[in-house]
């Protein structure tokens, strides 16, 4: 009687009202490229280590079929060790909503830690296609394949992000 659970949410409003607009131009990002999102607190082992997964498993598989593809990835203290022409690293961000919506695809590549992922959350609110590690999505309520997609393995995760990126009425 004296515990209470109180779950985990966002304000949905600002990620639905949100458009994108100038990011990509603010970036040097070209209006057609591909464009995937991740973001966190970069120096929270979990999220460097999915910053480590992107650079060095998702981009080469991706590149060869998109190479004008691009990754935004948003948080404090970047970790420059893993910097790549095709990643852009804007530090922390006052308006994520934005960010969230000018992506094609959102990623939450996170395969340790412990937590619900917010990023999560927020991508949902903007109505954003994602693909998740499981240990990503834990702790998140969803149905693979219909809330998001679920990938653990490399090629796996690169193939499911291709397949999101050309289809655009899947994604939405």
């Amino acid at each position: 009687s004296k515990l209470t659970v109180i779950p985990h949410g966002v304000d949905a409003a600002p990620f639905r009202q949100a458009t994108g607009a100038g990011i990509r131009e603010r970036h040097g990002i070209a209006p057609d490229a591909p464009l995937l999102f991740f973001h966190g607190t970069l120096h929270y082992w979990p999220n460097t280590e999915a910053v480590r997964f992107l650079v060095e498993q998702l981009l080469p598989r991706l590149l060869e079929v998109h190479p004008d593809l691009r990754v935004l990835v948003c948080g404090r203290n970047p970790p420059a060790y893993y910097a790549h022409p095709a990643v852009v690293f804007p530090g922390s961000v006052e308006d994520l909503p934005a960010y969230v919506a000018a992506a094609d695809v959102c990623l939450c590549p996170v395969f340790s830690g412990g937590g619900t992922r917010m990023k999560l959350l927020e991508y949902m609110a903007a109505g954003q296609a994602i693909v998740s590690a499981t240990k990503g999505a834990e702790g998140i309520q969803y149905v693979d394949g219909q809330d998001l997609l679920i990938a653990d393995e490399p090629d796996d995760f690169a193939a499911a992000v291709t397949d999101l990126l050309g289809d655009p009425t899947r994604r939405r």
